[in-house]
């Protein structure tokens, strides 16, 4: 099945009931453009009307795109134009707009810039342009099996990646140096990048939920907590909290992290929320539903080694996101989203919980909704095995 067509079809079928009397798209956004032809290139347009699709681009990307675009290659379905060096893509896309005859297009209000959008009016004062939020990322929060398939081998990816990196830490390695080798070990494993700039915070820093690298030395704490993604041009995104694997404990090497809280304690209470969390998902739930049912697990929990914690104060983030071609995408899964799960959608789930002075412990991992509930697509030890 050709999903990329099937994809532009969709948009252009909504776009034939819009009210507005809309007759072409112009897709600005490079993780659209994307989505909708399969190129990862930049500096390229798509134009849609209900009968033609046409991607703008130069002669950097002509290779690229007949390399990454069979559609081109073959020439049906997506068409190529290739704008000269003394044109601008904005320049191009309006030519080709005109060519169509088109005059009420719709543009991505939430991805172009209000200079963009005047540069346009100016260049194409008979077409009216109209702005829509969400053009694109609405179509996007479902995933086609292809994409299921893409976001999978990214998580592969990332998975042997973090083996790589638990087998070679160091007493002595800091937080810059602890990054620096994931990132490596994420392009090693097969990705093109890391999804995003890798977290791993040493002892008291992990209540720093996007704790960015220092120079604190793995053996000087008694905990690590380690955030990373592989970019396959679709992403993965996964959270790990391990013990420090040099036996480390704050009395003894580390005078600033915190006594008191058990980290098997702490562990297991975000560990039980991200289960009641998974619990609760399932086509046609709100998506502030599943966060609820994580917050009340840290809400109401009490700890031996801390009976006065108040451990829902300290889940101070969404329960998680929508992944995909971008690491945060629709839909959110937050206390104040109005989003509605459905089969397809790949979300995180990653309770936390962030207790200055002694640290954090995060579980995250990469789910797939399903049409009776919903798919792990993460294989790393979730329970207290992972953290060893």
């Amino acid at each position: 099945m050709n999903y990329l067509a099937q994809r532009r079809q969709t948009l252009i079928r909504g776009l034939k009931k819009d009210k507005d009397g809309l007759d072409a798209v112009l897709i600005t956004s490079p993780v659209n453009v994307t989505y909708l032809t399969g190129f990862t290139g930049e500096a390229s347009y798509l134009v849609l009307t209900p009968k033609t699709a046409v991607l703008v681009s130069d002669q950097r990307f002509e290779v690229q795109v007949r390399e990454e675009c069979p559609e081109v290659e073959r020439g049906q379905e997506l068409d190529l134009h290739v704008r000269p060096h003394n044109k601008t893509t904005p320049e191009a896309a309006v030519e080709v707009l005109t060519k169509s005859g088109a005059r009420a297009v719709a543009v991505e209000g939430s991805r172009l810039t209000l200079g963009e959008l005047d540069a346009l009016r100016e260049l194409a004062p008979k077409l009216t342009f109209v702005p829509q939020n969400n053009l694109v990322e609405a179509h996007r929060a479902v995933k086609d099996p292809s994409e299921v398939e893409r976001i999978r081998e990214a998580v592969r990816v990332a998975e042997r990646a973090f083996k790589m990196f638990a087998a070679t830490l160091r007493e002595a390695d800091t937080e810059k140096d602890m990054v620096d080798g994931l990132d490596a070990y994420i392009r090693r494993a097969g990705a093109r990048a890391s999804a995003f700039p890798p977290i791993v915070a040493v002892g008291e820093r992990g209540a720093l939920p996007h704790a960015p690298p220092g120079m604190k030395q793995l053996g000087e704490a008694s905990k690590l907590l380690v955030d990373w993604g592989a970019d396959l041009v679709y992403k993965s995104d996964i959270t790990r909290t391990l013990r420090s694997p040099f036996g480390a404990t704050p009395t003894r090497r580390n005078k600033f992290e915190r006594v008191g809280y058990d980290f098997e304690e702490v562990y297991k209470v975000v560990l039980d929320a991200q289960n009641a969390a998974l619990a609760a998902i399932r086509p046609g739930v709100k998506a502030k539903d599943v966060d609820a049912a994580a917050r009340k697990v840290i809400a109401s929990a009490k700890l031996k080694s801390e009976p006065e914690a108040k451990l829902g104060d300290y889940f101070t983030h969404g329960l998680g996101h929508g992944l995909g071609l971008e690491i945060h995408e629709a839909p959110r899964v937050r206390a104040n989203s109005e989003d509605v799960l459905e089969a397809g959608m790949v979300i995180t789930i990653e309770p936390g919980v962030y207790i200055p002075g002694w640290g954090g412990v995060r579980i995250e991992d990469d789910v797939l909704v399903t049409r009776d509930g919903y798919t792990l697509l993460t294989s790393l030890p979730r329970d207290l095995s992972a953290a060893d």
